[in-house]
């Protein structure tokens, strides 16, 4: 038995599995696999809708939004981001930024620029003024998820005001790399946790930089459980600074994400179990007695007092569409509110599609509602990108919608009241 039963390791479910922990709750985190972690940049969009000089601002703007999940939880952001950051550099993985930051253009891994202002350390420098430094992008041969020369070709062409003096591009040849028949960013990663291989590969780097003020783009696989002394290695062997660039999953900083949540969760006291999806639901009344996962022989029963929906959206598979175009949530068969079908076919396919922002809407306590308004369950809340009313990839706050909601519930849920 449980106190807090949260389903779903994304963003959401794990920061608020993690304060729940640290509240001294007994809470139990179950999940069908690994979440958004896994495959995002590892910093925090938090908002940036077009305009917005900060994340603050950015919030503030949809927060006036009809409907938008950042109406309901504004302030819950604030604390939310801080305590975040907080557990996260107690957990050995230290960001920079904050949200009255300025967002400013980082490069990708493409080549394309994207706004950001709270990056890991290991980005952070990407944010700092160029000062008429150049960019040095490297790449590694036989590592075919970054293309140090596309990219810079691509951001050399982009209109981005302040940038860097000139950018070039590298290609280097890591130590014992034609050996290896899968070159992936965790391959990677685990090389570089390696600090004799690390030096022979960060001096094959510093080898190839060509005279000058360089500040040099790696790419984001320096360590993932030795990151830190990684991190450490590269800026001296370099002697520049030096910023990690995320590319294709899985990602690296994504990992370390992960594993700093993780750590805490289970160093409080709190369970995981990731790899099994919900297959039965007990309910009496309007409350839910327990789920039931798969498991390696048999099912688990998981019964508690409160229960946390973050499995997502329709990215997560959180929401399905069925067949005739009705969509559906997945564990709980939940109401999901959704723009008419006759919408779906969207001038533009990624960003600002109409379906993004299906979702379920909530009362003031997250709990989900029917088609009729009402609570479906008094004892369910619903975070992250469960929830309606964003278009997370134009205005870059899954990250933050994630985080308040996450801090909004844990809150909720460990005084028995709303937290404000």
């Amino acid at each position: 038995m449980a106190d807090v039963v949260v389903i779903g390791a994304g963003l959401a479910g794990l920061s608020c599995a993690a304060e729940l922990s640290e509240r001294g709750a007994r809470v139990f985190l179950a999940a069908k696999g690994m979440a958004t972690t896994h495959w995002t940049h590892g910093g925090l969009d938090v908002a940036a809708p077009p305009g917005a000089r900060t994340s603050r601002d950015g919030a503030r703007v949809l927060s006036r939004i009809d409907g938008h999940p950042y109406a309901l939880l504004d302030d819950a952001l604030v604390p939310a981001i801080g305590g975040h950051l907080a557990r996260l550099e107690r957990a050995g993985l230290a960001f920079s930024g904050s949200l009255d930051a300025p967002l400013v253009p980082i490069p990708t891994a493409i080549g394309a620029l994207r706004p950001a202002a709270i990056l890991p350390d290991a980005q952070a420098s990407a944010l700092e003024a160029w000062n008429g430094d150049g960019l040095l992008l490297v790449g590694y041969r036989r590592y075919r998820d970054v293309w140090a020369s596309y990219s810079a070709r691509n951001l050399a062409r982009a209109d981005w005001p302040g940038g860097p003096r000139r950018i070039q591009a590298v290609e280097i040849d890591l130590p014992g790399a034609d050996e290896l028949n899968n070159l992936n960013a965790r391959t990677l990663g685990l090389l570089f946790d390696r600090p004799a291989w690390r030096q022979r590969a960060l001096r094959s780097v510093a080898d190839a930089v060509p005279p000058g003020a360089w500040r040099i783009g790696l790419p984001a696989t320096l360590g993932v459980a030795d990151h830190a002394a990684a991190l450490e290695d590269a800026r001296r062997v370099l002697g520049r600074q030096v910023f990690e660039i995320p590319s294709l999953p899985p990602s690296v900083p994504g990992m370390r994400l992960y594993e700093a949540l993780r750590s805490t969760i289970l160093g409080a006291g709190g369970r995981m179990q990731v790899g099994f999806e919900v297959v039965r639901v007990d309910v009496e009344g309007r409350r839910i007695a327990a789920i039931h996962t798969g498991a390696a022989t048999r099912t688990l029963r998981l019964a508690a007092d409160e229960f946390v929906l973050a499995t997502g959206g329709i990215g997560g598979e959180g929401i399905r569409a069925e067949p005739d175009g009705t969509l559906v949530e997945r564990v709980f068969g939940l109401h999901v509110e959704a723009p008419s079908r006759e919408t779906w076919f969207s001038d533009d396919p990624l960003v600002g599609h109409p379906i993004e922002a299906v979702g379920l809407r909530t009362d003031a306590e997250l709990r989900p509602l029917t088609a009729g308004g009402e609570p479906a369950f008094d004892n369910l809340r619903a975070i992250g990108s469960a929830l309606a009313g964003m278009h997370y990839l134009a205005e870059r706050c899954g990250d933050g919608v994630a985080l308040a909601s996450a801090h909004r519930a844990a809150g909720a849920l460990a005084t028995g009241r709303l937290a404000a």
